[in-house]
């Protein structure tokens, strides 16, 4: 399956996350996918260094994995 497929199909946060350090070892990224995957999460993403804008994605992933599951103890 395509990766940009399995990462709007995963359910859980931590699945989105591993996708995306996936596709940053196997250098799939581009300004494009994070833009989509950014809008799929209701986050924005700066322009800027795409190693940058890999870093602020898995950030904001970090942060909402933090506070969901906070949430719901």
């Amino acid at each position: 399956m395509d990766h940009m497929m399995e990462f709007f199909d995963a359910d859980e946060l931590e699945e989105k996350y591993d996708i995306i350090t996936k596709m940053q070892v196997q250098e799939e990224l581009n300004d494009h996918v994070i833009d989509n995957f950014a809008a799929s999460l209701d986050v924005v993403i700066d322009d800027g260094d795409l190693d940058k804008r890999i870093d602020d994605l898995k950030n904001c992933i970090r942060t909402k994995m933090k506070y969901e599951s906070s949430r719901f103890r």
